[in-house]
């Protein structure tokens, strides 16, 4: 999470904010980091007045850019070595496993990731899921975008003030939601925007090229009303 003098930005992962939040702590007076992926729910009260501004994602093409970084790197994230089987399966089932990791039927494997997740966020530079929340999920036919999202935005069971840009149309858009936040965009930081290097980002396929009808169907029914929200298709 970013403070700005004006608004908030919530770091949704796998939706281009390590570029986000590189720009405003690069070229935004006053703009400090607050946690890291920190949910607007545990903001300091003093700034949850503030505007906030998010980005998502389509959920086909952030399941794909979820699984092509953890399996790069597996070692840094415990969730990505639970629901593979520590890279055994394939990338179909290492999915499958995420979506429902919510259901009643997934607790063993929850309780797993819990196990090796930290208690707290300090100097925890992975998911900010600890293992108290990670224990706590439990929202069965949610898929796991859906329940991260609504992690991360809903502050007392409700999203509301947040502005959500699309991950798709990042560079094009950023500017003017910045702008309409009441930041000043100056030329060096446009520029940026418009030329700078992405950060963190995952090295896969046209991502349509990962599914099955299965797969892809499932997706459709567990993130149904994120999906419906932000007009996303496969």
């Amino acid at each position: 999470m970013i403070k700005t003098p004006s608004m908030l930005f919530v770091h949704l992962h796998k939706t281009g904010g390590q570029f986000v939040n590189r720009l405003l702590l690069r070229f935004i007076p006053g703009a400090t980091r607050i946690g890291y992926h920190l949910p607007l729910s545990e903001a300091p009260l003093a700034l949850r007045t503030l505007p906030v501004l998010g980005h998502v994602r389509n959920p086909w093409d952030w399941y794909v850019s979820w699984y092509a970084f953890n399996h790069a790197a597996p070692e840094r994230n415990p969730i990505y070595r639970a629901v593979s089987a520590h890279g055994s399966l394939d990338f179909t089932k290492t999915i499958a496993n995420l979506v429902m990791l919510a259901d009643e039927d997934h607790q063993p494997l929850r309780m797993e990731i819990a196990n090796q997740l930290p208690k707290n966020r300090d100097n925890n530079l992975g998911s900010g899921i600890t293992s108290s929340i990670m224990a706590s999920m439990q929202e069965p036919n949610r898929g796991y975008l859906s329940w991260i999202w609504r992690y991360m935005f809903q502050v007392e069971g409700k999203i509301h003030g947040v502005t959500f840009g699309r991950y798709e149309s990042l560079r094009q858009e950023l500017a003017g939601l910045l702008t309409q936040h009441g930041l000043l965009v100056s030329p060096a930081m446009r520029h940026e925007i418009n030329t700078g290097a992405a950060v963190n980002a995952s090295v896969h396929a046209e991502y349509r090229n990962y599914y099955s009808q299965p797969l892809m169907q499932l997706i459709a029914d567990r993130e149904r009303d994120y999906i419906e929200q932000f007009g996303y298709t496969f």
